[in-house]
């Protein structure tokens, strides 16, 4: 029993000299959860709809479900396509004989969902309301008619009441009706597992050389700091290449995720979240004294980021956990994945996400180089 409370002493001291780790130990899981809280916290989701030529009895339907409603006259139905392809609006609502026709963005079924419903219960109301007018207008009239012929024999059918909309048609501007939410979150996930993955290797294979003194040799010998992380990046990134491709094949093949877009460009953003990964990765091995340390800094720079990556609907979160999601490099690669993959944009299209996320790396390699300046000069 001695000798087993002597070695939880010895544990307990480690902890008490290392008081980094005992911060990250703490707050880590803390942030977490707190993130958690307010993204689950949020209200729920209401459609941003975009009213073309629309009576005014409908738009007032419309907005007594949701308080985002955007007025188009006939003129302005061009500009109304824009903001949805920017999505700016989540559906663009249009009058076709007596059809409404509801033209959806598509990718996110969630947003769809919201959209339809909300549009079918002012279609209701407004149905209710018409009917209600109707039956009031015509209900003394046709009464008297009915009396005034009844003596004659002749029997009077109730008129049959005309709506301003008998039908709604859905139609949909990426995807269609088969898509799910799994299929809006898969470039998240493959994000998500690419950026994850990489940087668990990078950062504990770095460690590992700095506690068996290949780190100390190397930083002992005339190299430059930024040739040697150059060195580890070119080393690593051979391997993520392998790993990006291994990873997109089982994506698109084995689990089926749908790809609209040019592989080629799906496999450049895949890329390109590796290496941010790995620089990442090289920055944090060089803050980090153990494998330990690499995994609650882990915590801390990497968790935060899956929360806000784009699993959670950050539409009706707070503003400053918008910010802080658009600070994120999974946040850029999620979306310019996204719209590679559900939409089919073209480098243009995704183009300033990806000229962002080559920003992080550039910034993550600076980092890292510095990080091994700094070893050196305390060496």
């Amino acid at each position: 029993m001695r000798n087993t409370l002597a070695l939880a002493r010895r544990i307990l001291q480690q902890f008490s000299h290392d008081p980094r780790t005992v911060v990250l130990f703490l707050v880590a899981p803390v942030v977490a959860l707190w993130l958690f809280s307010v993204m689950l916290g949020s209200p729920d989701y209401e459609p941003r709809l975009a009213a073309v030529d629309l009576s005014d009895e409908v738009v007032t339907a419309l907005e007594s479900e949701t308080p985002y409603v955007t007025v188009y006259t006939t003129g302005e139905a061009g500009a109304a396509q824009g903001a949805l392809e920017k999505r700016e609006v989540d559906a663009v609502l249009t009058i076709r004989d007596e059809t409404l026709v509801v033209q959806v963005e598509g990718t996110d079924s969630s947003k769809t969902a919201a959209s339809a419903e909300a549009v079918q219960a002012a279609v209701r109301q407004v149905a209710s309301d018409e009917r209600d007018q109707l039956s009031e207008d015509f209900a003394d009239t046709f009464a008297e008619m009915k009396t005034q012929l009844a003596p004659l024999g002749i029997s009077v059918e109730e008129p049959q009441i005309n709506l301003s909309i008998s039908e709604i048609e859905i139609a949909y501007l990426h995807g269609d009706a088969g898509w799910t939410l799994f299929d809006f979150i898969g470039p998240v996930f493959l994000t998500i597992f690419i950026f994850v993955f990489v940087f668990i290797t990078s950062g504990m294979s770095l460690v590992t050389e700095r506690t068996g003194g290949t780190m100390e040799r190397l930083l002992a010998t005339p190299i430059a700091s930024w040739q040697l992380v150059a060195g580890y990046a070119l080393g690593f990134g051979a391997v993520s290449l392998v790993q990006a491709g291994v990873v997109l094949w089982a994506c698109l093949v084995l689990i089926g995720f749908p790809n609209v877009g040019a592989l080629p460009l799906v496999f450049l953003l895949t890329f390109s979240t590796a290496l941010a990964s790995l620089t990442l990765g090289l920055l944090v091995s060089g803050l980090a004294k153990t494998g330990f340390q690499v995994i609650q800094l882990m915590l801390l720079f990497v968790v935060p980021q899956i929360l806000l990556s784009g699993l959670f609907d950050l539409s009706q979160a707070p503003v400053w956990m918008k910010v802080l999601s658009a600070c994120f490099p999974v946040t850029h690669a999620a979306e310019a994945l996204r719209d590679i993959m559900l939409r089919g944009s073209d480098l243009a299209a995704f183009g300033p996400d990806l000229a962002i996320l080559w920003g992080f790396i550039a910034l993550f390699f600076l980092g890292a180089t510095a990080s091994f300046n700094l070893r050196r000069s305390k060496g």
